[in-house]
């Protein structure tokens, strides 16, 4: 393979160069013929590669982001555009580099704000980057730590940091780091500390095995005390109380310290008593199989038992929904309160396509989405619909504008998060519906969108349980399209459930 290096042709064969070493890269799958030292030596080369590729990366998005900015300024001063205008430009600039980086916005967002600083105020983070002696990781590392400090300081903390920086594990360079800017400048550190107190928040994430992460971003004291304060709580569950039964009760309690913990402060975080259920509603969208299942079924290809869906969330094997769903109606039943007990479980039967794959299309009159149609939407996608950003849905709007004749439908409709909501209203960003997802058939719901300066990505709806599974149904054939109801009367008369 050879690489021309020579000239302004070579910037501007670039990309080319760039594809066709990728290419060449990902035909070297068999190298049994290396030695143990000749293959340490592919890994670290192949690392040093990286953060060089991580530096070229940097510049071209710095390139992109400042000639769309340059433009954008540009027409705010002949009067063309609003200061307004001109900040979603940026965000939708932005947001094309998180669709060629093939991430999330807020994610781009911190990628150009550290190549910037690589490129202006870290020259020597950018060098050592450049030459592969760092990752983009560590050299990330050092332009978030240092975003306090003023460019000269900035340039020195650099300077300092440079030969610690290549040997230094990624904790140890954060504290490096925050060293440099105390010396360099307490009083920024100090207005940044305090600053930070504004970002406080609470989040969720999902985590593996049906978990789920509750995440809380508070002030050192108040989250170590309260930390403390639960570890008390958990010591003090060991010891007598004089009382037989809280004491044999206590005894009988087989939790860990995490555990009891754990539940501990959910309890204390959402008012509930012990036993009682929790009164905020969690959609479960699963198939008829799920909800009643066929004990007749011995084929091992359906062994699932079923398939559920926490949309946004993730999968939730079928044995455990149910057990969810009869510890709820059990809670219920033993509670005293009428009106708890007539609101607390409902089952909500949300139809599909003739093939299965698409929850149905719901119409409106109206110019907004609400109701039923935007849940159904919501249900449907999940998260925002565009590629690599897994963000909430916090807007339901249409794909083809309400000002150009689009209908308030099911069809016409995408659920996005607000950046990308709006975004998308930005010059030269535009979206086609190329599959309602209500012909038999023909796929799912599908959005092409396009922006100004990059290819064209499809924002295909995934399938309501979930992308992994196995979505051709019992007793259907490839060439014919069931409907669930057909399946599920087809299966009764096949032999296995006799």
């Amino acid at each position: 393979m050879s690489v021309t290096t020579a000239g302004d042709s070579a910037i501007h064969d670039l990309p080319t160069t760039l594809t066709a070493t990728r290419e060449w890269l990902s035909g070297l799958t068999d190298l049994e013929g290396l030695s143990r030292a000749e293959a340490l030596a592919v890994v670290t080369a192949a690392e040093e590669i990286k953060g060089a590729v991580a530096a070229v990366q940097a510049r071209a998005s710095v390139e992109f982001v400042e000639d769309v900015a340059a433009e954008a300024h540009a027409d705010r001063v002949e009067g063309r555009l609003t200061e307004r205008q001109v900040r979603r430009r940026m965000s939708a600039a932005h947001s094309e580099v998180a669709l060629a980086r093939r991430c999330s916005p807020s994610q781009a967002d911190r990628h150009v704000a550290a190549a910037r600083a690589w490129h202006s105020v870290l020259p020597e983070t950018m060098r050592a980057l450049t030459a592969g002696r760092i990752n983009e990781t560590k050299a990330g590392i050092i332009a978030r730590e240092t975003t306090c400090l003023a460019p000269p300081e900035r340039r020195l903390a650099d300077a300092r940091l440079a030969p610690a920086a290549t040997r230094l594990g990624e904790k140890g360079l954060a504290g490096a780091a925050q060293r440099a800017c105390i010396d360099l400048d307490p009083e920024s550190v100090a207005r940044r500390r305090e600053k930070a107190v504004a970002s406080k928040r609470v989040s969720t994430r999902p985590a593996p095995d049906g978990m789920a992460w509750l995440s809380i971003l508070g002030e050192l004291p108040d989250v170590v005390g309260a930390f403390a304060s639960l570890k008390a709580a958990e010591a003090g569950r060991w010891v007598a109380t004089g009382d037989p039964e809280t004491d044999a009760a206590r005894a009988a309690d087989t939790r860990s310290r995490g555990q009891w913990m754990a539940d501990t402060a959910l309890a204390r975080l959402s008012g509930r008593d012990e036993g009682e259920a929790q009164p905020v509603e969690v959609n479960l969208v699963m198939d008829h199989a799920t909800l009643v299942p066929d004990d007749g079924d011995h084929d091992s290809s359906h062994a699932s038992d079923g398939a559920v869906e926490v949309p946004g969330w993730g999968a939730v094997p079928a044995s455990a929904a149910r057990t969810r769903l009869d510890r709820l109606v059990r809670q219920l039943e033993g509670s005293a309160d009428g009106e708890r007990r007539r609101a607390g479980v409902a089952v909500r039967r949300l139809f599909t396509a003739p093939d299965g794959d698409q929850l149905v299309a719901m119409d409106s009159r109206r110019r907004f989405f609400s109701g039923s149609l935007r849940t159904l939407i919501e249900l449907r996608d999940g998260t925002c619909r565009v590629p690599w950003c897994d963000a909430p849905i916090r807007d339901v709007d249409h794909a083809r504008p309400a000002s150009t004749g689009g209908s308030t439908s099911s069809a016409n409709g995408w659920g996005l998060c607000q950046r990308h909501n709006l975004d998308k209203e930005a010059p030269g960003w535009a979206a086609d519906v190329t599959g309602t997802g209500l012909d038999p058939g023909a796929g799912p719901h599908e959005v092409r969108l396009r922006t100004p300066h990059g290819p064209e990505h499809a924002c295909p709806a995934p399938p309501p349980l979930g992308v992994g599974r196995r979505h051709q149904r019992r007793g259907q054939r490839p060439d014919v399209v069931h409907s669930l109801l057909e399946i599920h009367l087809e299966s009764l008369t096949l032999p296995d459930a006799a």
